[in-house]
């Protein structure tokens, strides 16, 4: 510590050691999103930020997960119907998705730390 923040420990007693970390300071924490972003939320703790549009889309598709499996498949119940893949957007996300979304997944978790507030 520098001088200056000894100081002020010494007249604020323990407060200065309550202060947040700067990212932390943001209003939701170290995973808040930029303007125009939110979080994801295929799981409540997922928050990778993404287009409002695509978090609409996210539930849309946790919502037609089990019309989407072939429960008598190879992987058991996390088996996809034709045409669907697993989704992964966290691991053992078994959600079945078309390719193209599975890959707009992958592009949404790479650019996730560019979409959040530093």
């Amino acid at each position: 510590m520098s001088h200056s923040k000894n100081l002020t420990c010494a007249v604020f007693g323990l407060a200065c050691l309550l202060l947040p970390q700067a990212a932390s300071a943001q209003p939701y924490g170290p995973d808040t999103c930029k303007q125009g972003f939110v979080w994801r939320e295929a799981i409540p703790s997922d928050h990778v930020c993404v287009p409002p549009n695509i978090r609409t889309l996210v539930a849309q598709e946790n919502a037609q997960a089990a019309s989407r499996r072939n429960p008598t498949g190879p992987y058991g119940s996390d088996t996809c119907i034709a045409g669907y893949v697993w989704r992964e957007a966290f691991p053992g996300d078994r959600v079945c998705v078309t390719p193209a979304r599975r890959t707009a997944t992958r592009e949404e978790n790479r650019l996730a730390a560019s979409r959040r507030v530093p």
